[in-house]
């Protein structure tokens, strides 16, 4: 309750005033929620947490032709704008993620991009968290159904299994049935339901 109207205060004066502003909470998050209720947040989205057990084999994907797959570092100002341009044309999720999140993320202690290139241009990409969460997947819809996302997703695994994972998750929205499709074919299951909750600012 005291640290309420700083926040949002501050949240009013660092945002975007050419772009939609939320706060979100996740209601099965710890945190009171009737505070939540109380100061005006509405269901927004509904989230599901896929999981999957690395102690399950990897299906075999090939390698799409025409493309190349590897370790993305992003390590030029020009490459994270391309990348941050494109994740949020194509990447169905809540945030908005500005270069400058990009870059906040990038200097935590793990974040390994995987990126496909149609010679230089970035057609698809997905990240890696030490936790174990292969996220932020994303493919150019003329790379679509070409096995461009499971490739991606395959080398997410890969990655984990090298580092010791045994599991790896991701969140994805109920209304993305594609995505759903596409994670339940890689071997993923749904078990946890998560509703996101917003305000506008």
């Amino acid at each position: 309750m005291v640290l309420y109207p700083t926040f949002i205060d501050t949240s009013q004066k660092m945002r975007n005033p050419n772009k939609k502003t939320k706060l979100v909470a996740w209601k099965d998050f710890y945190g009171d929620r009737e505070f939540y209720k109380e100061k005006g947040f509405i269901p927004y989205q509904t989230y599901y947490v896929a999981q999957r057990s690395l102690e399950n084999p990897v299906p075999e994907v090939r390698t799409p032709v025409g493309v190349n797959v590897g370790y993305h570092p992003m390590k030029s100002k020009e490459e994270r704008i391309q990348y941050t341009e494109l994740e949020n044309q194509f990447f169905q999720g809540v945030v908005y993620r500005s270069v400058n999140m990009l870059e906040w993320m990038m200097g935590g202690p793990e974040l390994h991009t995987i990126s496909a290139f149609e010679g230089d241009e970035l057609v698809g990409s997905v990240m890696c968290w030490q936790t174990g969460a292969v996220e932020r997947l994303f493919v150019i819809p003329r790379w679509r159904n070409k096995g461009l996302g499971k490739f991606l997703i395959t080398k997410g695994f890969e990655y984990h299994i090298k580092n010791g994972r045994k599991e790896v998750y991701t969140l994805v929205n109920e209304q993305d049935k594609e995505a759903m499709m596409l994670l339940e074919s890689m071997g993923y299951t749904f078990p946890v339901k998560l509703e996101l909750k917003a305000l506008d600012v």
